[in-house]
């Protein structure tokens, strides 16, 4: 059996456990974080500018995208929180 088929029955052993009541939390170590892939359109002006700050901070431009949009939304967060207070 393929390392591929025998996570997918491990997988659904633990589904089984976890409907009938189990508990299964062991099974869940934080490790991993839930992903999807969305596709951008960017004007190239933005890209390219988008690019240089990559080579300045020595990333790549995935990495940065996700760095700046972390960042914004802390300040916005940031800022309603202020706002509340």
């Amino acid at each position: 059996m393929s390392r591929k088929r025998a996570d997918k029955t491990d997988i659904e052993e633990i589904e089984r456990r976890a409907q009938s009541g189990e508990d299964v939390s062991e099974h869940f170590t934080g490790e991993f974080t839930a992903k999807q892939r969305v596709n951008v359109d960017f004007p190239l002006e933005l890209l390219r500018a988008i690019d240089v700050e990559c080579r300045v901070v020595g990333v790549a431009r995935q990495a940065w995208i996700k760095m700046a949009c972390d960042e914004r939304l802390r300040q916005i967060r940031s800022g309603r929180v202020t706002k509340a207070s």
